[in-house]
């Protein structure tokens, strides 16, 4: 959990995304005031029709807000696409360099902020719960910690990942 909270250099790229791998200068839909591959345009919207416009209070150019902008965008449709059963650390470190990206240049996503230390307590009660032990005992409880843990495993459980992100 420390890490999902870490501020560290950015390691995400295009390439980590597959869905920006294909296509991602090709068939692009504007949203706003973006340009975005055609497959993230949905996931724009959706952002913008629940959110508003993230990117209102960032100071840079459009110019160079759009990385970032798209690279946010990227992790919050895999999150929409992705149940528990298929992610591991590594994805949830990149969506967090994802979002940290867009936090550092002033976009407002503190809610998918929130929303991704919520997947990565249901990673870890996930991974608890898949080792079928008393890992209960076993791993350290404090402040309950666990229980959030495996209380967000079974609410993520066999639902795309980005449940209440859009609700």
């Amino acid at each position: 959990m420390e890490q999902v909270n870490a501020n560290v250099k950015s390691e995400v790229d295009y390439s980590h995304f597959e869905i920006l791998e294909k296509g991602l200068g090709k068939d692009l839909k504007t949203v706003r005031r973006f340009r975005v591959p055609l497959r993230l345009a949905l996931i724009a919207h959706r952002i913008y029709d629940i959110y508003g416009d993230i990117t209102a209070s960032s100071t840079q150019s459009d110019c160079a807000a759009k990385p970032s902008y798209i690279l946010f965008c990227a992790a919050i449709k895999e999150m929409d696409d992705l149940k528990l059963d298929q992610v591991n650390e590594t994805k949830i470190l990149l969506w967090r360099d994802a979002i940290n990206n867009a936090h550092n240049l002033q976009f407002g996503v503190d809610f998918a902020i929130k929303h991704l230390k919520r997947i990565a307590r249901a990673y870890i009660g996930f991974k608890a719960m898949k080792r079928k032990s008393n890992t209960k005992d076993t791993l350290n409880n404090k402040d309950g910690f666990m229980e959030d843990c495996f209380r967000e495993a079974k609410y993520f459980l066999g639902k795309p990942l980005s449940i209440c992100l859009f609700h």
